[in-house]
């Protein structure tokens, strides 16, 4: 059970750090494209980098939202079996990691 903790505790780190890149690079420059794109362009070529910088966004979040979930199932057991500390941070960063992915991701908080 031990390796299982430190299997998902070190899987939740890294899709941890890939959240906070999400929510704090990625977010914050999709809305400065949105707030800089000129409506009055003829091609529309500034609302298409916008259509695909958040089409990018959804996509990196349903990525986090469901590669969440594996660090969870792999941390929640032993969490819970053997009360082992790593297991809880891996199941707390797990827990970040998925309302990240439902903010990015999905339409639940817009």
């Amino acid at each position: 059970m031990k390796g299982l903790s430190i299997t998902g505790f070190i899987i939740a780190a890294l899709l941890f750090l890939g959240a906070m890149y999400l929510q704090f690079v990625i977010a914050p420059h999709v809305a400065s494209l949105e707030a800089t794109i000129n409506y009055n362009d003829e091609s529309g070529i500034s609302s298409m980098i916008w259509m695909q910088a958040r089409s990018f966004q959804s996509t990196l979040g349903i990525i986090m939202l469901f590669g969440g979930i594996l660090p969870l199932i792999l941390s929640i057991i032993p969490a819970l079996k053997f009360k082992n500390k790593l297991a809880w941070l891996g199941v707390v960063l797990s827990l970040v990691v998925i309302l990240i992915g439902m903010i990015n991701g999905t339409h639940m908080f817009s």
